[in-house]
């Protein structure tokens, strides 16, 4: 795959989640929610944590710092995917979706100081972490990039 390609569906994800965000946040206020399904409703949520609130107070130096790492685990990962456009296509794809996840809530941290989050899974009284299709777009990418090592690239390795 091309890095034009790679960068156009990269752009398009950032894109999406981007939009998805200024939309639920022009639809609700902070903490109001709108109920979907039996198991699912848009609750906006503001997190200046990262992953479930952690350092959810740590302030603007944490932010800060948060954004320092970030940009650097990205940039990294960026070069990665750069460096490997011939490489295995579930390699990429999980590149391209844990580097698109990433940009998409970097990009709210630093023009917002927090993350927007929306999507609230619930079952009857258990309720799963809000998140937002950055979230989901870095957790699909770790789970197809730990098949693509644990199956195809430890068999090559053998």
């Amino acid at each position: 795959m091309k890095t034009s390609q790679l960068s156009l569906v990269l752009i398009f994800l950032v894109g999406l989640d981007q939009v998805s965000k200024m939309w639920i946040s022009s639809q609700l206020n902070v903490g109001e929610s709108l109920n979907l399904l039996p198991f699912l409703s848009f609750t906006l949520v503001h997190n200046t944590g990262i992953a479930f609130s952690i350092f959810n107070d740590g302030g603007a130096i944490a932010r800060w710092v948060l954004v320092f790492i970030i940009s650097s685990l990205l940039v990294y990962l960026f070069f990665l995917l750069v460096k490997k456009t011939s490489k295995h296509k579930l390699e990429l794809s999980s590149l391209v979706l844990i580097v698109s996840g990433g940009l998409g809530n970097l990009m709210d941290r630093v023009f917002l100081g927090y993350v927007v989050d929306f999507i609230h899974l619930f079952y009857k009284d258990y309720s799963f972490y809000v998140f937002n299709l950055a979230d989901s777009y870095i957790t699909v990418g770790i789970m197809i990039y730990l098949t693509y090592f644990f199956f195809i690239e430890r068999t090559n390795d053998a």
